[in-house]
């Protein structure tokens, strides 16, 4: 129960920079619908591939926009905790009786609060652009996927953050997450692809991922067949990074 009351106060004070430094969260939520503007309008025409049956291009975006949005967040999670490195807290929680565990559980709930913001805004981007919600089981699915793949990136980023105690290696932290979205099926489904790309993409995790919110969204339904794999893919990237980020917690002693 400490763990928790600890985790949620420090997610508290992490979306309070929200307010206090906007900078922090404009980004995060600007480049999402950047993305899914810039993507639906530049690649439109790749709707009229066989491959879509004539469904919406912006609809095949959403999901993809979504969880862009959730990669985002999970580095302002880290960035933000390698200020706190640099500023000092960090080291003032450490001497404290805060578990070491909820050092890096508080930064990853508020990274999953500010995702789900920016998938709910993105969803409303879609709607003006007459992409209606493709029913609640299927939405819910798709901010599940989000709320995933927040985790995963700010376990990542906090990861980072750990090892390198400075906020200069914010670069690295945006890097795996821009790779791990845009090497996979970000812009084509994987029949469409061709060269190494596609390679890469059979191995990407957030394929697996993004195939699943996909189907969500384009057919309005939960189909098990479609969404299993995602979840398994989003599942594992949680329990790898997840350890990544708290092997770097071994050093610091145990409470």
């Amino acid at each position: 129960m400490r763990v928790i009351t600890v985790s949620l106060g420090l997610a508290g004070r992490n979306l309070l920079l929200v307010r206090r430094v906007p900078s922090v969260f404009i980004p995060s939520l600007v480049m999402p619908l950047f993305i899914l503007i810039a993507t639906a309008g530049a690649f439109h025409g790749i709707g009229a591939l066989p491959q879509f049956a004539g469904g919406s291009y912006l609809a095949f975006t959403i999901p993809m926009a979504a969880t862009m949005g959730a990669g985002f967040a999970g580095i302002n999670s880290g960035m933000t905790l390698a200020r706190d490195l640099e500023g000092g807290f960090f080291d003032r929680l450490q001497s404290s009786p805060a578990p070491r565990l909820s050092l890096i559980l508080g930064p990853m709930l508020a990274a999953q609060a500010r995702s789900l913001v920016t998938t709910v805004v993105v969803f409303i981007a879609g709607m003006i652009g007459a992409v209606m919600l493709p029913g609640l089981a299927a939405t819910l699915l798709i901010a599940l996927f989000a709320l995933l793949f927040a985790a995963a990136a700010s376990f990542w980023a906090i990861g980072v953050a750990l090892r390198t105690r400075t906020v200069q290696a914010a670069p690295i932290m945006q890097l795996a997450v821009f790779l791990s979205v845009f090497m996979s099926v970000a812009y084509v489904p994987q029949d469409a692809m061709h060269g190494w790309l596609a390679v890469v993409a059979g191995y990407n995790p957030v394929t697996y991922i993004l195939n699943a919110a996909r189907s969500a969204e384009i057919t309005g339904t939960v189909m098990w067949a479609e969404t299993w794999p995602g979840l398994v893919a989003a599942g594992a990237l949680v329990v790898v990074l997840g350890a990544f980020a708290i092997h770097p917690l071994r050093h610091l002693g145990s409470r």
